[in-house]
């Protein structure tokens, strides 16, 4: 029986997997190892703050991460090492270097969020820029599919800038 493809559909309009994100011990060894072994480079290398973090509703200082991005057709690539306490630092504690979220755009992150606590979904972790019309939060997925599921709404691709 041939299977129809299907559109892959959240909740409310979204979401639009845009990103799988590798958390690693550390940035600039993975960064040689992808080099080595596939020949990539990242076309955008940046270290970051983390303003407006929380993690399991506490606010978290200090909190900061070196990225490098890399393309991979339509979705992003993206090789991240946290610094200080936050959702990726628990993660590499508790997995090592493994993906730690698969990033979904969404129009209204807001209603998402309501959407899914109706079916019993919660959220870990979110962080906002709201000068820059930034929202993100992290579904409580790891258990059901082993990795976040990070949900964002933004006028653009954060770190596309």
């Amino acid at each position: 029986m041939e299977q129809k493809e299907q559109e892959f559909k959240f909740v409310g309009d979204g979401p639009h997997v845009f990103e799988i994100s590798v958390v690693v011990e550390d940035l600039e060894k993975s960064m040689e190892l992808f080099q080595s072994l596939f020949g990539l480079t990242p076309y955008k290398k940046m270290e970051s703050p983390i303003a407006n973090c929380y993690l399991r509703g506490k606010k978290v200082e200090g909190a900061a991460m070196k990225l490098a991005y890399y393309r991979a057709g339509p979705i992003r690539f993206e090789l991240l090492q946290p610094i200080g306490d936050s959702i990726y630092t628990e993660f590499l504690r508790k997995k090592g270097t493994a993906v730690q979220h698969v990033g979904c755009r969404v129009s209204d992150l807001d209603s998402e969020l309501a959407e899914l606590a109706k079916r019993g979904m919660g959220t870990v972790a979110g962080l906002e820029a709201p000068q820059a019309g930034l929202k993100i939060a992290y579904l409580d997925s790891e258990d059901i599919v082993g990795f976040h599921i990070e949900l964002v709404q933004s006028p653009g691709l954060p770190g596309e800038d």
